[in-house]
């Protein structure tokens, strides 16, 4: 996250908004555990196929389905991933990310001056950590009811119904609060001035 949000290179995983819920969670549990590169990778991997999975019939896009779309995908897909690196087995897998992508259902997208750093920063946070949680839960035996496929398919369902001004059109939530409009006319002063903000010209 902070070399997207300095203007970096990165692999978005799986978007540029949430690229710091799945990959964050997925390695720092693996470093903690002590994992090789090669579970690293697996782990990755299979956080990859979930993923698809949300592909088939859904989104990743904040466009079309909030933040739910995004740093919900990236929790589900993190969730599965440390669940494997813990060893559960591939029913409590499939768990931990549907209950991370229930958890996730109706996340707006609200971006503060149309950049994706703040609120983004936080939800990726949050997003790591409710897939961490849920990879607790389904470990523990909880039981997620609803199997992931079809949380998917009502995760999509969601998505057309949330109003267009809260899916990353900085037209509702933070995006237009008295102090994210200053901070986005000051960012507008730096950006069309190219020396500074507007007062030190």
């Amino acid at each position: 996250m902070e070399v997207k949000s300095s203007m970096g290179v990165i692999v978005a995983a799986p978007t540029a908004g949430s690229c710091g819920a799945m990959p964050g969670a997925v390695l720092a549990v693996a470093n903690a555990l002590g994992k090789s590169n090669e579970e690293k990778c697996g782990a990755l991997l299979l956080a990859g196929l979930i993923g698809v999975f949300i592909t088939l019939d859904a989104t990743f896009a904040a466009e079309e389905g909030g933040c739910m779309a995004e740093c919900g995908s990236g929790s589900a897909m993190a969730a599965a991933a440390i669940t494997w690196l813990g060893g559960g087995t591939n029913d409590q897998q499939m768990a931990a990310a549907s209950l991370a992508l229930q958890n996730s259902f109706g996340m707006v997208c609200d971006p503060i001056a149309n950049r994706v750093e703040a609120p983004c920063l936080g939800k990726n946070v949050m997003a790591a950590t409710n897939a961490l949680s849920c990879t607790n839960m389904a470990l523990a035996g909880y039981n997620h009811l609803i199997p992931f496929d079809e949380v998917v398919i009502a995760m999509n369902k969601v998505a057309h119904q949330i109003p267009r001004e809260l899916r990353c059109t900085n037209l509702g939530g933070l995006s237009i609060t008295p102090t994210a409009q200053k901070i986005a006319e000051k960012l507008a002063g730096k950006t069309s001035c190219g020396c500074g903000d507007k007062e030190n010209r």
